[in-house]
């Protein structure tokens, strides 16, 4: 295995991941080369110069490439995966609940990877066909050098969007009143007890409502019901952020519709839009504190953590059960929890009242995260993973 194949123009957070490990890949001595998704007839040129038999791989994100796209197939209705029988490698940064369809094909030569371990228990337990998964967390990015922590511009950045319940309601669309009940029932449960896991709290309350319910209707039942995912992770999202502008607390909110979010304090919302990848980083990199509101990850990290302390900020963030062994709250991170959320506020103040305090945690968390957790050692990872599975195979 000395050549990677990566995809690019689909979604731009995932081409940005795409390209962090693109660089170490190449640092390995691996020749890497990108699908462009917006150019589909010269890909497919381009495609027959790089590959070589037994020699090349495919890594993508989200089943991108792997979703029946027109211009993945090769002849006879196969992709040009199976068609040269490439191993494939698929990183999943959402809860397999969106990917019923992907999930419910066959996919010769294909490895999953999952950024939480309750992703992994779901899938091998519900889809024991793909044997193993492997567990690869989302990495963090650091830009070239990161500002004074005195001199930064913000005091609290926010990155992420807004989905107002007007927006959300489209997914319910053709649902009757009753299951909409039976969706709301749930939401309410994880308002109460936001440590519940997502999928496992979905389909005891299945279980409960159809004790006769097989395995494939609980998947198909769970790919209809991703609103109660969205739903509850926009419901604490606004909390979260609404609760520091409403305590006096200036927040830069880097996302589309925070405008819709009907926050009490607007006029402490600070609103960019949306903005890239790499102008998130930039405005981390000019902020004091960088605020991050999981989502419903409860046994890995969002990106934003490590990016936040590679930008040299205070990292603040609900946890789950990995930040909590590899970080350490207080020295590497703040954290706060969803049930005491009204305490958030008073620790923003804290680390804004003293700075000493909040520099000494910046560092030591730009420290921690330079080591431990950049894209580059999530490449590094997965190439280990990638070695692995190949000696079995040979």
């Amino acid at each position: 295995m000395h050549r990677i194949i990566l995809a690019k123009h689909a979604v731009e957070t995932l081409e940005f991941f795409s390209m962090q490990m693109a660089e170490t890949f190449q640092e390995a001595g691996m020749e890497v080369w990108f699908w462009d998704l917006e150019k589909p007839e010269e890909s497919r040129k381009e495609f027959q110069i790089f590959y070589q038999k037994e020699e090349t791989i495919f890594l993508t994100f989200n089943f991108i490439g792997l979703s029946e796209e027109s211009q993945f197939e090769w002849t006879g209705h196969k992709s040009v995966w199976e068609i040269f029988e490439i191993p494939c490698y698929c990183i999943m940064v959402d809860s397999p609940i969106y990917y019923f369809k992907q999930l419910s094909s066959v996919h010769k030569h294909l490895t999953l990877l999952c950024i939480d371990k309750q992703h992994i228990k779901f899938v091998e337990e519900y889809y024991p066909k793909y044997g193993k998964v492997y567990f690869l967390p989302l990495g963090g990015t650091e830009l070239s050098q990161n500002l004074p922590y005195n001199d930064r511009k913000y005091d609290v950045v926010f990155a992420g969007n807004y989905v107002a319940l007007p927006n959300l309601m489209k997914h319910l669309k053709g649902v009757d009143e009753e299951n909409k009940d039976f969706y709301f029932e749930i939401i309410q449960k994880l308002k109460e007890e936001p440590n519940l896991p997502l999928e496992q709290t979905m389909i005891s309350y299945l279980k409960k409502e159809i004790p006769k319910i097989t395995r494939h209707e609980i998947l198909a039942c769970l790919y209809g019901m991703v609103f109660v995912d969205l739903y509850i992770r926009s419901y604490f999202r606004r909390e979260i952020v609404c609760s520091l502008a409403e305590a006096g607390i200036k927040v830069v909110v880097l996302g589309k519709d925070w405008e819709l979010s009907e926050c009490k304090n607007m006029e402490n919302l600070i609103m960019t839009g949306q903005v890239d990848s790499k102008t998130c980083l930039e405005y981390m990199n000019n902020a004091k504190i960088s605020l991050n509101v999981m989502p419903w990850f409860k046994e890995g990290a969002h990106d934003r953590i490590f990016n936040s302390m590679l930008q040299g900020c205070v990292s603040v963030s609900d946890t789950s059960k990995y930040i909590t062994e590899k970080l350490t709250d207080g020295q590497d991170y703040i954290s706060f929890s969803l049930e005491q959320r009204q305490e958030l506020s008073q620790k923003i103040k804290k680390l804004l009242s003293e700075p000493d305090y909040a520099e000494k945690i910046a560092l030591q968390g730009s420290q921690k995260a330079v080591k431990e957790h950049t894209w580059k050692e999530r490449a590094l990872t997965f190439l280990k993973i990638a070695d692995r599975k190949n000696m079995k195979e040979i």
